[in-house]
């Protein structure tokens, strides 16, 4: 009798779980909120689906109603869960309006769903009547006139083909200004300053960083002889900086206007940098701004002077006279 006892305990919990065991079939129904209605009346239509957990319920698409003759959807609710234990509880609301009156059927609505075990599967709910009924008019004196059309308020919007226009004059003329544009003269640019006047600025600029001071004499006279060299070419047309100091100094020869003494300093001005740059020789200190002085001075002496009339002439052949 004891085993007896042990195996009627032993099933007590098999019972209890399967009074709470879910459902294992999905259904689907299909509810009206009211069965009749007047021509024109709004109603819900309510769909509610029960399934056993882990199922994907699909949501009903509003197609299916529209499709039964008579019917309108006025508004679809996205499907929502109710409830997820012990089964799961789904609800989807249409809100629907007929304009026929007589009986409307509603057709079953397929609602698609995926198991757990990921197998796909259909059900259907079940068809629906609507009683739709045209509206009552009890006496002749009870329908009202026609009601005056409604005008309503002027906006931006009813003004458009005066912005039409307004857009059409800015094309116009914005395409003219920009064709008088293309077709216009550029201004010619300004003339570049004169040479001397370049040289001197370089000048003071490399004054003004005291590079020897700083202890950078090979950078110094780099600086001052490109200055110098630049000068020359600007000035006298010749190629100083593609030249080398004898050169430079044969080709000063040529130039009238530049006597021996001009020449002279710059050969020796020339020379040192060159000693300086590529022997590394080291000059004494009160050398270095006597060589700026020196160009500074065969700048000013050399830069052209402008004919009495403010009339143009010839760089190459009227010169400051050193004093």
């Amino acid at each position: 009798m004891a085993w007896r006892y042990l195996i009627v305990f032993l099933l007590l919990p098999l019972q209890h779980f399967a009074q709470q065991s879910t459902n294992r079939t999905v259904n689907a129904r299909a509810e009206l909120a009211r069965k009749e209605i007047v021509l024109g009346d709004q109603i819900f239509l309510t769909v509610n689906v029960s399934a056993p957990p882990g199922t994907e319920v699909f949501p009903i698409s509003p197609e299916q109603i529209a499709e039964a003759e008579g019917l309108e959807v006025i508004q679809a609710e996205q499907l929502r869960v109710v409830a997820e234990n012990p089964e799961r509880l789904l609800e989807q609301r249409f809100t629907i309006t007929s304009f026929d009156t007589g009986y409307v059927s509603v057709p079953p609505l397929a609602v698609f769903f995926e198991g757990a075990n990921g197998v796909r599967d259909t059900t259907f709910t079940t068809d629906l009547r609507l009683t739709v009924r045209g509206a009552v008019v009890s006496d002749e004196e009870d329908i009202m006139p026609i009601k005056p059309i409604i005008e309503e308020p002027r906006n931006l919007l009813d003004y458009w083909w005066v912005f039409a226009i307004l857009a059409v004059v800015a094309i116009f003329f914005g395409v003219r200004e920009y064709r008088c544009r293309q077709t216009r003269e550029a201004p010619p640019p300004p003339p570049p300053p004169p040479p001397h006047e370049v040289a001197l600025g370089q000048l003071d600029v490399l004054e003004g960083e005291r590079l020897w001071q700083s202890g950078q004499t090979d950078a110094y006279y780099v600086r001052l002889t490109r200055i110098l060299r630049t000068y020359l070419e600007a000035r006298f047309g010749i190629p100083a900086l593609e030249m080398t100091t004898r050169q430079i100094v044969t080709a000063l020869d040529t130039r009238q206007g530049l006597n021996r003494e001009q020449r002279s300093e710059l050969s020796e001005l020339l020379q040192l940098s060159d000693l300086v740059k590529f022997a590394k020789a080291t000059p004494a200190e009160d050398l270095h701004p006597q060589g700026l002085q020196r160009v500074r001075e065969f700048v000013v002496e050399t830069k052209p002077t402008p004919a009495p009339d403010n009339q143009e002439v010839n760089e190459t052949s009227t010169y400051k006279e050193p004093s």
